[in-house]
């Protein structure tokens, strides 16, 4: 069976649907192919949170009281010190939603922007024309091969990036495999909360020491009680069983548990090459603070199907030169303060409890929402931490090491090359930058040696 389309998008949850319905709105021809059936799309996790705000800023329906996928909206959330002291107030709005729910009604605007969708479609191989230029891709629907043209293929299918870690390696964007070490382990406990009138779950509390937080879901007497870590589900689990011993948690009987992962590294220099555009967390596009990535992708999707129906009218084959727009503006809008971040992150978590909890008492690194541009520059507060003994010279170096890699990796992306012909210079600075900055997964690996789980 052979198909012939203008965009063919790879993954069909909210970067690969969001995508296509931007780009069938401007009149292209898109098929959406998915591997999983049609009613199970987005049925890895049944609750997530997202910003308010985001639905207006991209366009889409914002979940109202009523609606099938809406379960609940707050204001107000908490971060708390390791010893779970010094609370720090975070005003956003954010709304409580089913996902599946979520990816049906974006399945349902893509298609009323002229999208279709093919479900049970798994991915087999790229397909390259005479010129070595991408131009589709097969995939197997239960026994029957089908051939798929397009002009443009974007891969959405999630972190196994499915078409990207198939090009071939010059052909203009990394094809890296990310691995376990690349990835934040997310496991959710969904629980009945014994005491549900004293201990109801209303608003969003974060521990940021043991990457753990406690959350509304759907239930009314309910919570979500969700842990993230490097490495595996193994070692994500081992974390939440030293942090509950730890008595922060209300008491409660476990439901069930929802498992998930999004990407934690970098993303690729290049998300575009002739004819290919990633997406999503095939991007590796996530919030280093918080491992969120879907209001980001939509970013990315916004930008990407701007620059792309802008180079693919009068039936024009998207040349990545003709849409190194993507990389640019989307680097200098969001990409390298999450660059910078990701350096940063590291250093700010290397402390024991007690130090975290000093930074809490003193407002460093966390700041609550009303103290900010009050509490005056980090670097005295440090030093003044070090001198009483709150902080000891080894976090101090680390934290101080990874903010000077953070900056210096930041004003490297901030100068990223408006076209192509200063790449190949940029790349190779950027992984000296890359190569001295802290990881996350370095920092889980000596954790399990130590012994203490």
């Amino acid at each position: 069976m052979e198909i012939t389309t203008d965009v063919l998008v790879i993954g069909g949850c909210t970067a690969g649907l969001y995508f296509a319905g931007l780009m069938a709105k401007q009149g292209y021809k898109v098929l959406v192919c998915d591997k999983a059936p049609e009613e199970s799309l987005g049925a890895q996790y049944d609750i997530i949170h997202l910003g308010r705000e985001h639905f207006k800023r991209f366009g889409l329906h914002e979940p109202q009281n009523g609606d099938p996928e809406y379960v609940a909206r707050f204001t107000l959330s908490y971060l708390r010190s390791a010893l779970n002291k010094w609370p720090k107030k975070v005003h956003s709005d954010i709304l409580v939603l089913r996902r599946q729910q979520i990816i049906k009604r974006l399945a349902d605007w893509a298609k009323e922007q002229g999208a279709e969708i093919l479900c049970d479609t798994a991915f087999n191989k790229p397909l390259f024309n005479n010129d070595g230029k991408l131009v589709g891709a097969v995939f197997n629907k239960k026994s029957e091969e089908i051939s798929i043209t397009a002009r443009l293929c974007a891969d959405a299918s999630g972190i196994p990036a499915v078409l990207r870690t198939g090009l071939p390696d010059n052909y203009g964007v990394e094809n890296f495999i990310t691995g376990p070490r690349d990835q934040f382990y997310v496991v959710l406990h969904y629980v009945n909360l014994k005491n549900p009138k004293k201990d109801k779950v209303e608003l969003n509390n974060t521990w940021t020491h043991y990457k753990t937080w406690l959350a509304p879901q759907h239930g009314a007497g309910g919570a979500i009680m969700g842990i993230g870590a490097n490495l595996s589900f193994e070692y994500a689990e081992r974390c939440f069983q030293r942090f509950a011993a730890l008595g922060f948690l209300p008491e409660y009987t476990l439901d069930h548990i929802e498992q998930g992962s999004t990407p934690y590294r970098r993303p690729p220099y290049s998300f575009v090459a002739d004819g290919f555009v990633a997406l999503g967390s095939a991007a590796c596009i996530s919030n280093p603070w918080s491992g969120e990535g879907v209001p980001y992708g939509w970013l990315l999707c916004s930008i990407a199907s701007q620059e792309f129906g802008k180079a693919m009218q009068n039936g024009a084959y998207p040349l990545r030169k003709n849409v190194w727009a993507v990389n640019v503006r989307y680097i200098k809008e969001q990409g390298a303060e999450f660059a910078k971040n990701l350096a940063m992150l590291s250093g700010a978590v290397s402390c024991t409890e007690k130090e975290n909890d000093y930074e809490y008492k003193h407002s460093i690194i966390y700041e609550d929402d009303d103290e900010k541009g009050k509490g005056g520059s980090m670097i005295p507060k440090l030093l003044k931490g070090v001198l009483t003994g709150g902080i000891s010279f080894a976090a101090l170096g680390n934290l101080l090491s990874a903010a000077g890699s953070g900056e210096k990796i930041y004003r490297h992306y901030m100068a990223f090359p408006e076209n192509i012909s200063g790449f190949g210079a940029w790349v190779q600075k950027a992984e000296k930058l890359w190569s001295k900055a802290g990881s996350m997964a370095a920092l889980a690996e000596k954790d399990l040696q130590s012994g203490k789980l």
